[in-house]
């Protein structure tokens, strides 16, 4: 994957294309930004770029994605690039061959407990770290939600990333800078991931062959994201099954949320995210200073019944209590 592939994210892939040429790598990078934006598919990229076994995409500090070394990256079957996320985790808790019978379904069961990156892979990675290179390339270390790194794990890596064999680079991916240990900060060369446009999330969508009913309108509430636009679409499906502006629209939307509490809260969330954002849309188009004081209000009860989601009270009652509370105000969401 070329970083030219990378919608919006020139600024980053520029940087990096630069260290490829120069072949000076830092031995850890702390790549951040809001989810979605594409801080993953660039990490790959960089690790493509770093093992590509094609003279011409080397002279370019590109990657070919056709050579042996980019096709096993993409799949995630090349021994020195290691991408750990919560899939890879549950992968490491599941003790069944992956083609024994009932694997898939017991990997799906596991993937949906994580919550950490644990400190027993972060081990795991870091023994890997320090076994020899298959290739004569970059091994590369990608810790995706590093932010979920508790003391333990964040301090086992610390080591590793301060002094990394040759050839060696760690890449920590996070959406909350904030949330990282200073010592690992300290570390790691910090690389900015910027919101990507609409006209970029529409393209990612189309590209990708999401299935969004209406990418414009999917990008419009996506806040800069990928991620954002697709549960934009689950949530604008919410909205429209709900029978949107009938009576019973509040009732019937809330009754429409997942039966499990974690997704219940995510999708009432990405319904108020939509709601906040038609509302502030209405509140600066608005020619009437009297109808400009009641959306500045209703834009302050919704951000508090976004901040109730989140504490112990059902997604569905805020929820329903939000959407009546819309009466009257003619809010275009659609």
């Amino acid at each position: 994957m070329p970083f030219s592939d990378i919608l919006g994210q020139e600024k980053a892939s520029l940087y990096l294309k630069k260290l490829v040429g120069s072949q000076k790598i830092p031995g850890a990078f702390l790549f951040y930004g809001p989810d979605g934006v594409g801080k993953a598919r660039t990490a790959v990229a960089f690790a493509q770029a770093l093992n590509c076994l094609d003279p011409q995409a080397r002279q370019t500090a590109e990657a070919c994605g056709k050579c042996p070394s980019c096709r096993a990256i993409s799949k995630g079957t090349y021994p020195d690039v290691i991408f750990v996320d919560f899939v890879y985790q549950a992968r490491l808790e599941v003790k069944k061959d992956f083609s024994s019978k009932g694997y898939e379904e017991e990997l799906e069961k596991e993937i949906a407990k994580q919550q950490h990156i644990s400190v027993d892979t972060i081990r795991e990675v870091t023994a890997k770290s320090q076994q020899k290179a298959v290739g004569s390339g970059w091994k590369v270390l990608i810790i995706d939600q590093a932010q979920t790194m508790q003391g333990a794990a964040a301090n086992a890596l610390l080591k590793f990333i301060e002094e990394p064999p040759c050839k060696t680079v760690w890449i920590l991916i996070t959406n909350k800078r904030a949330a990282m240990l200073k010592t690992i900060l300290s570390r790691c060369q910090p690389l900015a991931f910027a919101p990507l446009s609409q006209e970029n999330v529409k393209q990612i969508l189309t590209q990708t062959g999401a299935d969004v009913p209406n990418p414009d309108l999917c990008a419009r509430y996506s806040g800069g994201s990928v991620s954002g636009a697709l549960r934009a679409a689950a949530a604008l499906e919410l909205l429209q099954e709900g029978s949107f502006g009938s009576a019973q629209w509040p009732c019937a939307v809330a009754a429409g949320l997942s039966r499990t509490l974690v997704s219940a809260r995510q999708e009432a969330q990405a319904v108020l995210d939509i709601l906040i954002a038609a509302l502030h849309r209405n509140w600066t188009h608005c020619p009437n200073e009297r109808e400009q004081r009641v959306l500045q209000q209703t834009l302050k009860q919704f951000e508090y019944y976004k901040r109730s989601i989140g504490r112990n009270v059902s997604p569905a009652l805020v929820l329903e209590t939000a959407l009546m509370n819309l009466d009257g105000l003619n809010v275009q969401i659609f």
